[in-house]
């Protein structure tokens, strides 16, 4: 296809408006598949592989249409291909605000005009190599006047003042062209241009742009490490509990015995809701003895219970883990923790407990239709 292949040529020439398209596509392209890939690091990888190789190529192009240094070439990919790993490890929605860095290098390549005004003439939809693009090029309507035959005429005059009127548009015609040449030189300097010198003479707007870039990454990297730091210390901030309790086994069977409101998720565990509006959630797995798999209280159990984990997000730690009938698993949280978990389980993508994996997709739908779990997706309630 002509068109792809003008996508990832290597050649040829690249028009300001189509190196930006370029540009969003990549970047855009890379927020929107990276959140629907959301946790299949492999697949959002080659797709942001993919977007480097057509920001590269289209980088080449718009320098050989400037006529700037070669050295430039990696310069907006390899910013994006950088930041674009460091959000893929995050996993968090902030990191996109890296992507900023690739972004202001690529404004800056659009601020230098063509200098390829000897094919000019020739771009087809931004683009002019050796690739053939012909065939999405409308056709301008013919003019046919000048192939008009003129009829002599008997007149004396109109005869002798046929090549005078001829020679005068002929002139007009030239002089109308050293014109546009001449307003085309005078306006060499464009609107982008003009920023880009602007941006280079003025050292306090220099020093503001590297500051905010700056700390963007710092915002960034910080709320990651905090978002690590709570997680890790979650265990030991749950299990200092005041309140006396008879046993851990006694309160896990009490905070279990009610379950109502049933919702059937796309991925085969179910929900409830204790009498208390806390969550339960239920699915049936390997065939255990019945009784307590871990609790919170006693911090003893299943380790691979003591938190559900989201692909994205904080992870929460449930009260108790039951096993009933041999195959049924039932994992009660707190009340507390209703809403969070409730919209975790609506916007994340999935999420692993006891050592099962459960998918999130279409879980959002299922919840908004409910009465008694759609409340708790007003973040705010």
């Amino acid at each position: 296809m002509p068109f792809l292949q003008a996508v990832f040529c290597l050649e040829g020439f690249d028009d300001r408006s189509r190196f930006l398209a370029s540009s969003i596509f990549a970047l855009l392209g890379f927020i929107f598949c990276s959140v629907i890939f959301s946790g299949y690091f492999v697949v959002s990888f080659s797709l942001l592989l993919i977007l480097t190789t057509v920001l590269i190529c289209s980088t080449k192009r718009r320098l050989h249409d400037a006529k700037l240094n070669k050295n430039w070439q990696l310069v907006p990919a390899g910013l994006f291909l950088l930041t674009g790993v460091l959000s893929l490890i995050i996993e968090s929605s902030s990191s996109f605000y890296l992507l900023i860095l690739p972004a202001l290098s690529s404004a800056l390549l659009l601020t230098y005009p063509s200098k390829n005004k000897k094919h000019q003439d020739k771009y087809i939809l931004g683009y002019y190599g050796p690739v053939d693009l012909s065939i999405y090029q409308q056709e301008p309507a013919g003019m046919t006047t000048h192939n008009q035959r003129i009829e002599p005429t008997l007149v004396a005059t109109g005869i002798s003042e046929q090549p005078y009127i001829n020679e005068t548009v002929a002139e007009q015609n030239s002089a109308q062209n050293y014109h546009s040449d001449d307003v085309t030189d005078s306006k060499q300097v464009d609107i982008g241009e003009l920023i880009r010198l602007k941006f280079l003479s003025n050292r306090k707007l220099q020093l503001g742009v590297i500051a905010s870039v700056s700390l963007i990454f710092i915002a960034v990297f910080v709320n990651s490490l905090f978002n690590s730091i709570n997680q890790q210390q979650l265990s030991s901030n749950n299990t200092e509990l005041t309140e006396p309790q008879d046993s851990p086994i006694s309160t896990a069977s009490n905070s279990m015995t009610t379950k109502k409101h049933l919702l059937e998720m796309p991925d085969n565990f179910n929900l409830y809701l204790s009498e208390y509006q806390g969550i339960i959630i239920h699915w049936q797995a390997d065939q255990v003895p019945d009784g307590e798999l871990w609790s919170q209280l006693s911090a003893k159990g299943d380790k691979s219970c003591q938190s559900i984990k989201f692909n994205k997000g904080s992870a929460l730690r449930p009260l108790t883990v039951l096993i009933e009938s041999g195959s049924e698993y039932f994992a009660s949280f707190s009340p507390l923790d209703s809403q969070e978990l409730v919209q975790a389980l609506a916007f994340r993508g999935k999420f692993s407990l006891c050592g099962y994996s459960f998918s999130l997709k279409g879980s959002q739908a299922v919840l908004g239709k409910h009465n008694q779990y759609a409340p708790f997706l007003d973040k705010d309630a």
